[in-house]
């Protein structure tokens, strides 16, 4: 009886050891994959034909040369592919728009001139975080927001405030444009989705 107490406590402690093992490398993975955070409002209205929206550059806040632009190339052809939206891009106007333009504070004049062309919505937003953080490897890291508002009645149609780490567990798999990627493309289809 004595043998096989301590056989089966040693049993015991081989599987504990191994149960600690297997729980501390899946938690090690889970602290390599990407993290991302968002904080999203609004839906697509429901409208006969597509709704057009305008997409200003976005501001670069970041020390990152380009971040602004990275990101408003990657949102705009997000939007593209939507059947909901049609796109048009800032630098297909005829006119520039002044620095400083964004969703919220359209004057007024603008504002009709734009809704006279067609445009039914104007898209801004800002690129707060973009670039690569070192530890053991470098891991990209994103922060953005953006807001969509109907030039006709002002009112706030979407809103986002998203951010995530990328991956580096065994070695670094992911860049700055697929994270931005990934971010934007979820909030798109959190936004289309009815």
């Amino acid at each position: 009886m004595g043998v096989q107490s301590v056989v089966l406590g040693r049993v015991f402690v081989l599987s504990r050891r191994f149960f600690l093992g297997i729980s501390f490398f899946m938690l090690l993975g889970e602290a390599g994959c990407s993290s991302t955070s968002g904080n999203q409002s609004g839906h697509i209205p429901v409208l006969s034909a597509p709704m057009s929206v305008l997409i200003l550059p976005f501001s670069n806040l970041t020390t990152t040369p380009d971040a602004g632009k990275s990101v408003t190339t990657i949102l705009t052809s997000s939007l593209i592919r939507q059947n909901q939206l049609r796109v048009i891009p800032s630098d297909s106007l005829p006119f520039p728009v002044t620095a400083g333009i964004s969703a919220i504070n359209v004057p007024p004049g603008l504002r009709d001139r734009l809704r006279s062309m067609g445009v039914d919505t104007l898209l801004s937003g800002s690129v707060i975080e973009y670039g690569y953080r070192s530890e053991l490897e470098s891991e990209p890291v994103v922060g953005m927001t953006w807001m969509m508002t109907d030039l006709s009645s002002g009112k706030v149609l979407w809103a986002v405030r998203t951010s995530g780490v990328g991956s580096c567990f065994l070695g670094c798999r992911e860049t700055l444009t697929s994270l931005s990627g990934k971010l934007i493309r979820r909030e798109v289809e959190r936004f289309v989705s009815k």
